[in-house]
């Protein structure tokens, strides 16, 4: 199987990416889960990964350019970080850790995915969820989880709490009834043609999201209710 690579990732149209997504997590032994608007694995670490699958952009990506020292990228059709740059980092974050994983279809157009997960019968037994699909380098947005000692923790690890308006997290948490937040994945001037990938702000938060998920002094998170 031909290697998922970062620029494979940008390149695919969704459902193309949805297929070779599948065949990745297969191949590193996970249990897959393939419904229309959604793909999601089971892992052994109680952490669900979200990202999701489409971009605002009309052409698939064909050129991408990068800066001198290969750090930033962008595409005349638009780089689609948002949210390519997600599902790259969780395909980081699996080389290490083995949570669970959701990647959702058509975010963009009002969390499609999203809602036909949480009107199927899965419910992963998680303790937190970590979406990865916030603009910038140190964002954490919470939404709606009023959950301080959760909101705490993710802050002490260097992201700084900011505000968001809707994600797929925010119906995917009350549906599992767990906190949640959606952190920096390194994109910038999201839904723009103008959009760029900074990839070593990219790849800080996948070192970080390492960390909290191996992390084995947190604080044991109780079920919330939203």
């Amino acid at each position: 199987m031909q290697e998922l690579t970062f620029e494979t990732i940008l390149r695919l149209p969704q459902m193309e990416l949805k297929k070779r997504l599948k065949a990745e997590l297969k191949s590193r032994g996970y249990p897959v889960t393939d419904k229309p608007g959604y793909l999601y694995a089971e892992g052994t670490i109680p952490v669900l990964l979200v990202a999701h699958m489409d971009t605002v952009h009309r052409q698939p990506v064909e050129q991408i350019c990068y800066s001198a020292d290969r750090a930033v990228a962008m595409s005349p059709q638009g780089i689609g970080g948002d949210d390519r740059c997600g599902v790259w980092m969780i395909l980081q974050i699996l080389r290490t850790a083995n949570c669970h994983v959701l990647f959702c279809e058509d975010e963009e157009v009002g969390c499609v995915g999203a809602k036909k997960f949480t009107r199927g019968p899965l419910r992963p037994q998680v303790n937190y969820i970590v979406e990865l699909d916030r603009r910038g380098s140190n964002d954490a947005v919470f939404y709606r989880c009023d959950n301080p000692e959760f909101e705490e923790y993710i802050t002490s690890k260097g992201f700084e709490t900011e505000w968001g308006s809707f994600s797929d997290i925010s119906l995917l948490a009350p549906a599992l009834g767990v906190a949640a937040v959606n952190l920096s994945s390194g994109y910038y001037n999201a839904h723009t043609q103008h959009e760029y990938i900074d990839r070593k702000h990219l790849n800080a938060t996948v070192k970080k999201v390492v960390e909290i998920v191996a992390d084995t002094a947190k604080p044991d998170f109780p079920q919330y209710e939203y």
